[in-house]
């Protein structure tokens, strides 16, 4: 006698994920990041990190989506502009669907650690008042929306790699620990940005761990020339490519060279 059980397999679980697409690296991972997801983007300075993060935030924006971005190596001026220079308009979703967290200005001047405006992040170092205020602006964003069912919020940070110099590494991971549960509680996806070969290897093995999955990019000499390279892996709840897959940096931003995966 058979008896079905009624056991799903793992292509049945993974095609019920809810998933935020990138526009970027969907080919890579069965159509976009599991929602409810905590990312690193790690790789070499210059190798499009800050591009794929601005491209990122800007189609979920054009897809409706609410964005927190926190700013820490980067000015909101410049974060904007560089945008625009690849025709990526954010100023029209400030403060309506983009909520910028700026933590550059107050670190890099060395100004109070108090802030009379939101938007402000007076000590960096208080990894515990930077998650307040993310539970802050989701619950905002919640309120603004209240006919919309828990409203899609994405998050991006960049970057990590300053955090590092004026905070203890113990925090750190405690930061990305309590972001990593805030997310999962709240269906979130965050992109979280940092330079590879900069900390010691147990950190990035620490934060690797910590994190949900990984998007790395590289810039590799052949023949005399820096190709740009990217790989995903150990990305939670969806099956990925895990070779290393070319890719340019063109007007439009991002694009694999090989879109037939």
């Amino acid at each position: 006698m058979n008896i079905e059980l009624g056991f799903s397999t793992q292509g049945e679980i993974e095609e019920r994920v809810e998933r935020v697409p990138t526009g970027i690296i969907d080919s890579l991972l069965m159509g976009g990041i599991p929602r409810g997801s905590v990312v690193l983007l790690i790789g070499d300075p210059k190798s499009g990190k800050t591009t794929f993060i601005t491209q990122f935030v800007y189609n979920q924006l054009i897809s409706g989506a609410n964005v927190i971005g926190l700013l820490v190596d980067v000015s909101r001026y410049e974060f904007i502009s560089n945008a625009l220079d690849f025709g990526w308009g954010l100023m029209g979703y400030l403060n309506d669907k983009l909520y910028i967290l700026d933590a550059y200005t107050q670190r890099l001047r060395g100004g109070p650690k108090f802030s009379f405006t939101e938007e402000v992040i007076p000590d960096i170092r208080d990894t515990s008042q930077v998650i307040d205020v993310i539970k802050d602006l989701t619950t905002k964003i919640i309120l603004n929306n209240p006919h919309v069912d828990n409203p899609p919020v994405i998050g991006a940070v960049s970057s990590l790699t300053p955090m590092f110099f004026e905070t203890e590494e113990k925090q750190i991971y405690e930061f990305l620990e309590d972001l990593k549960a805030f997310a999962h509680k709240n269906k979130q996806v965050w992109i979280l940005e940092m330079n590879s070969g900069v900390e010691e290897p147990h950190v990035e093995t620490i934060i690797k761990a910590i994190v949900d999955g990984i998007i790395e990019m590289k810039l590799f000499e052949e023949e005399k020339t820096l190709r740009r390279y990217l790989r995903v892996y150990g990305m939670r709840r969806t099956r990925h490519v895990l070779s290393w897959i070319p890719y340019e940096i063109t007007e439009n931003g991002i694009v694999l060279q090989s879109q037939s995966l």
